[in-house]
Order: structure tokens, then sequence, then C-alpha cells
């Protein structure tokens, strides 16, 4: 198994939150979004890539649990990981940490898969991204971690 990668490191913006100073939903898509590349340039998986291949990356599933609200000037950073791998997807979490104390934020669950621009159907992973994805694999009980078991 491996260790959790860090993937985004922040701070909540006054452009980013609304007038009771929590941040807007959108943000908290947005940073996801932007774990979501950072993991999987790990796996190889680019945009210069997806171009290359005539591929894209498209989101299947996503689930999004909210722990607590962020408020103007936080520092929050995302940790990444991949769940599980099979022959045409990727399952992977984010977890939205507080940089001070260490606790959720907010976690985020996708499934992704390669999509091919051309019949816009999923393929096959090639087998040098299922390599690199499974020795990114983790072990997560997000439940546990937030205390919501």
């Amino acid at each position: 198994m491996s260790d959790w990668m860090e993937t985004f490191k922040g701070a909540v913006l006054a452009s980013e939150y609304d007038p009771e100073s929590h941040m807007n939903t959108l943000m908290y898509v947005s940073r996801f979004d932007q774990a979501t590349w950072f993991l999987l340039s790990n796996v190889g998986i680019t945009p210069s890539t997806m171009k290359k291949q005539n591929r894209r990356i498209a989101i299947v599933r996503q689930r999004f649990q909210y722990i607590r609200e962020l408020k103007g000037g936080e520092l929050v950073v995302i940790q990444s990981g991949i769940v599980a791998v099979g022959q045409k997807h990727i399952r992977f979490l984010h977890r939205m940490l507080d940089i001070e104390d260490g606790k959720m934020i907010a976690t985020s669950d996708y499934t992704a898969v390669l999509a091919s621009l051309k019949s816009g159907g999923s393929v096959k992973l090639p087998a040098n991204y299922k390599k690199a994805a499974e020795g990114l694999l983790v072990t997560s009980n997000v439940a546990e971690e937030t205390g919501l078991s």
C-alpha cells in the first residue's frame, strides 16, 4: 500500500466565500478537481497525454461529504489516494484537512474512466496506467477518520 499524497494546498480567499465568510461549494469542487489532476499525473494521465491519445477522463460517479464549513483565511491541504483499479476504471478519494489542526473538513470519492473522444465510450486502461495506479493504492476508512462510524 502507498501513502496518501498531497495534491493541493491553499487558503480560503475573500473572493471564494459567501457573506457569512463560508467557502462556496463551487470552491470545494474546484479544489477537488485540481487535486484530481495532480493525482492522475502520478499515473501518467495529464492533459497533454489525453490530447495526444485522443482520450479524456470521464468522472462517472462522485460523492462529496462535508464535515464542517471552511471560513475565510483558513489553510487547507488535500491528500489523495487511489482505492480501486479495474480494467476500465480508477476509483480515488480526496480528503481535505485543516492545516492547523489536521482535522477532516471534507471528502470527495470519484470513479473515473478513460474515454475515447471519437466514440465517447470508455476504453480499457493501458497497462502502464493500470500498473502506476495500482502502485498508488491506499487503505481508507473515512468514517473512522471523521468520527462518523
